[in-house]
């Protein structure tokens, strides 16, 4: 690999364990959890080109990670995460018609209805896209990504990757289900 690569994927790398997190009731595992089930989506070639918008998938993805992975102290909102990614330097959102200073700004979008109206996509940088569509540097990313914040679980999440079925307690899977009651997604 070209050193300039190199130098990209330490930064990336880098960026992976350096994302802004909320720690007020502890560690908010949300925007790990968002990136992980983009890496799967980009792993299966569900997503090909650098849009990653906020569809049932994309939440189906992330909280079957939540379902595993994620905190009993923090609600499992997709939201939040895929709008505060920004934060991180190499998530960018493309406004919908009409809400490009709302996007820029900094005012806080709080609930899904919300992103989804203002937000008609995100993107991430194209060298971070690039890698990600690269069998041996999304490995090696997801490697970071995984030791940083779920330390010693990445056969776990190899698994997790393979399967569509979400962890058990029923508890989890309650919790997942109210909460997407509540924000009208079933």
């Amino acid at each position: 690999m070209p050193p300039e690569k190199l130098k990209a994927l330490y930064y990336y790398s880098r960026k992976f364990q350096t994302i802004r997190v909320d720690r007020v009731h502890g560690v908010a595992p949300h925007k790990p959890i968002l990136l992980l089930a983009i890496i799967e989506m980009i792993g299966n070639q569900e997503i090909n080109e650098n849009e990653i918008y906020l569809t049932q998938f994309l939440n189906q993805r992330f909280l079957k990670y939540w379902s595993y992975l994620g905190s009993e102290s923090h609600n499992p909102d997709i939201s939040r995460p895929y709008f505060h990614m920004r934060s991180g330097k190499f998530w960018h959102l493309m406004p919908n018609s009409g809400h490009e200073k709302v996007v820029s700004s900094k005012v806080k979008l709080r609930t899904l209805s919300e992103v989804k109206r203002a937000v008609n996509f995100a993107y991430l940088d194209e060298n971070l896209f690039d890698f990600l569509c690269t069998k041996e540097t999304r490995k090696s990313l997801l490697s970071v990504l995984v030791g940083w914040w779920f330390p010693g679980r990445l056969d776990e999440i190899e698994a997790i990757s393979k399967t569509q079925e979400f962890r058990k307690p029923m508890i989890a899977l309650e919790k997942i289900k109210a909460s997407l009651q509540l924000k009208g997604i079933i």
